[in-house]
């Protein structure tokens, strides 16, 4: 079995590259810089070469406020970018298992989203991301749409990361507690995604489609800014003494932020038997690699 993966630079991408590494798994990784998936020919090309079985697509243009004054770029990369790679997929018959993300919901409802509630994306990054999911069911039977929500690990840019950082900075912050989700762990992202791509390669009929998964249980990020802290002052003293609870219309952003980011993993466990794991579990190993680091 040999998997190329797309977006190998990004967070997820890093602790995929990492995981199927440990696992001696064929792993063919390539980074924004390797392959520009807004360029066609050079996903095709790829693919050609490599003659994948599966390709995971962890690319993707995640500055969700910067899109809404950069949405060439958020379209290019979350949609023209999947349409390439489904294309490329489908050319190649090659099964494509692409990340997507809570933020195609509006956020206006009062418990978790199914798969098959409707999408109302309220900014330009859940926008670009739900037509590309459109994209790739418009173009390609064989792919697994995995919804993802507040993605949290050891690379890259994520909230447990800037939490750390403004700890040693500042003595006081405020953070929005009327935000409800399930912060989730690149690591066990990964680890779902190499679970899909077995039960796929053992089993006649395929259950292609989409699905979420979130670690559990939901919070808020006032409450996962406290639970951060907590773990860093194990190995280090912060200067943050107080941690302020507020609400988001007291913290405006260029791009709304849906109220109620919990989605339902019902589905996931059902056809793939994946259960969904703590993400305090995944947090504490977090800090302590960082504070290593």
């Amino acid at each position: 079995m040999k998997i190329v993966l797309f977006g190998a630079g990004g967070q997820l991408g890093r602790t995929f590259s990492d995981i199927a590494q440990n696992r001696a798994i064929h792993l063919s990784a390539y980074t924004r810089s390797e392959v520009d998936i807004t360029n066609e020919n050079a996903v095709l090309s790829v693919l050609q070469k490599e003659q994948p079985d599966y390709v995971v697509n962890a690319a993707a243009y995640t500055a969700v406020d910067k899109a809404e004054t950069d949405q060439a770029a958020a379209y290019g990369v979350n949609e023209i970018g999947v349409k390439n790679i489904a294309l490329a997929c489908k050319k190649n018959n090659v099964t494509l298992i692409h990340i997507s993300t809570d933020y195609v919901f509006d956020g206006e409802k009062s418990h978790a989203y199914k798969e098959d509630d409707k999408p109302k994306p309220i900014n330009v990054y859940g926008l670009s991301k739900w037509q590309g999911e459109e994209a790739v069911r418009r173009i390609l039977d064989q792919h697994i749409i995995l919804r993802v929500s507040w993605v949290f690990g050891f690379y890259g840019h994520n909230f447990v990361k800037t939490m750390l950082k403004i700890g040693q900075e500042r003595e006081a912050l405020n953070i929005v507690s009327d935000q409800l989700g399930c912060p989730t762990s690149t690591e066990h992202i990964s680890e779902v995604i190499l679970a899909i791509i077995d039960h796929l390669q053992t089993r006649d009929n395929k259950p292609y489609g989409t699905y979420h998964y979130c670690d559990s249980p939901v919070t808020n990020w006032h409450s996962f800014a406290k639970k951060i802290f907590s773990e860093a002052e194990k190995y280090q003293s912060l200067k943050i003494k107080q941690i302020n609870a507020i609400d988001t219309a007291d913290y405006p952003t260029p791009a709304k932020r849906p109220m109620n980011s919990q989605i339902n993993c019902d589905r996931i466990k059902s056809e793939f038997d994946i259960e969904q794991r703590p993400w305090e579990q995944s947090l504490e190993k977090i800090v302590k690699e960082l504070n290593k680091s």
